[in-house]
């Protein structure tokens, strides 16, 4: 069966996105002044990340703001359009409109933002990886506890100096001591222990790199 391609222009349907303020900003520019309006919000959400939307389109429902006044939690609607495809029966979003005639692969992003989690949680791991080895000079040995949250704790604040707790899937490293030293493990994109996902490092050493 060959694909049928259909435009979807959702006038009336809306994507509910929870949109952090700080991560906003990114490739949009910031907004000068202490308070965050709905206004400034919406241009912000309008162009976040390289997108182009029409400011008129993102309605903004709520603005929770930090207790240092930094930081702001923005829950919007935002109304855009999104293209479907049909093969053998199946329907699939395949793009997303991000501007005026402007339509980006929900494949592609997808993908990128994959590559982009598996990067930061290798960084994340060596990152510890190196704090084990400062450990063992001092200690000359590496920590001896039950789990990743454990070792966190002895690392700060002298050999890591920000807290790592989970990784970009939102589940918690894995730390297990070893005759021969130690392994530091992510679950990785599945979320699922044993699989071609898991990403490892062993006594500083990256061992296992899942495919983007």
């Amino acid at each position: 069966m060959l694909p049928l391609y259909v435009e979807c222009a959702v006038k009336k349907t809306y994507t509910t996105a929870l949109v952090i303020v700080g991560l906003v900003a990114f490739g949009s520019g910031v907004w000068a002044g202490n308070e965050l309006s709905s206004r400034q919000a919406r241009r912000l959400i309008a162009h976040v990340g390289g997108i182009d939307l029409d400011p008129e389109h993102v309605h903004i429902r709520r603005i929770d703001v930090g207790l240092g006044g930094n930081d702001a939690v923005v829950e919007a609607l935002v109304q855009t359009a999104f293209k479907f495809t049909q093969t053998n029966g199946r329907w699939e979003v395949t793009h997303i409109r991000t501007g005026d005639r402007r339509w980006e692969s929900v494949e592609l992003v997808t993908t990128a933002i994959r590559r982009e989690k598996i990067r930061r949680t290798q960084a994340d791991l060596l990152e510890v990886a190196r704090a084990l080895e400062a450990y063992r000079r001092d200690h000359e040995g590496y920590p001896q506890v039950a789990d990743f949250a454990s070792l966190i704790d002895v690392l700060l604040p002298q050999y890591l100096h920000r807290i790592i707790r989970e990784d970009y899937w939102h589940q918690s490293y894995h730390y297990t001591v070893r005759r021969q030293g130690y392994q530091l493990r992510s679950w990785g994109p599945d979320r699922k222990r044993g699989s071609d996902d898991d990403i490892i490092v062993e006594n500083g050493q990256l061992v296992l790199p899942v495919a983007g």
